[in-house]
């Protein structure tokens, strides 16, 4: 039995004012329920402050879907239009299907991470009339390789200075050919 749209619209406007955490279903397992998040999966991914980042919210949809689906982001439970005033971070909206299902994708693409995104939890949300999902994401400052670059450096500049001084020595240890032949 199917909700009218009116009714479903009504629910929608009721449950987006709640600001309430859902138990997420099983992550990742597109048996249990449609639609259903496949990806974030309440995860962390790293970013370096300044840089480009896109994180892509998967949603699994029926083929023939006959129920309204609504995917969107949100910030610390506000949309993202209010968490990022300016043309900062952005969702975009694609839909794809293939033999077996089809998938609508929401990518929140940020034009340059801040030090303040460390501190979000990001969420992404489905709703249906059969389901209500969440699925959050946070974003971590990236480990900076200097210090790996660094020890790179070092062994090299190593193996070059030991290499340099066992060629000298070799070079050092020879007889002149003409001091040999003379003797």
């Amino acid at each position: 039995m199917t909700v009218p749209l009116v009714v479903f619209l009504f629910i929608w406007e009721s449950i987006s004012s709640i600001n309430a955490y859902t138990l997420p279903v099983q992550c990742c397992n597109p048996s249990d329920h449609v639609p259903q998040i496949l990806y974030p999966c309440n995860n962390t991914i790293e970013a370096l402050v300044g840089s480009k980042l896109e994180i892509t919210c998967r949603v699994l949809t029926e083929l023939h879907p006959t129920v309204p689906i609504i995917v969107y982001w949100l910030a610390n439970y506000s949309f993202i239009e209010d968490y990022s005033k300016s043309a900062r971070v952005k969702e975009v909206h694609t839909e794809g299907r293939d033999k077996k299902a089809a998938y609508v994708e929401v990518d929140l693409n940020f034009s340059e991470v801040k030090t303040k995104d460390f501190e979000v939890n990001f969420l992404c949300v489905v709703l249906s009339e059969e389901i209500e999902q969440e699925r959050f994401v946070f974003i971590k400052p990236a480990v900076s390789n200097v210090a790996s670059d660094f020890v790179v450096i070092l062994v090299v500049l190593i193996s070059i200075t030991l290499v340099s001084i066992c060629m000298y020595k070799f070079v050092k240890s020879k007889q002149p050919l003409s001091y040999i032949i003379l003797k």
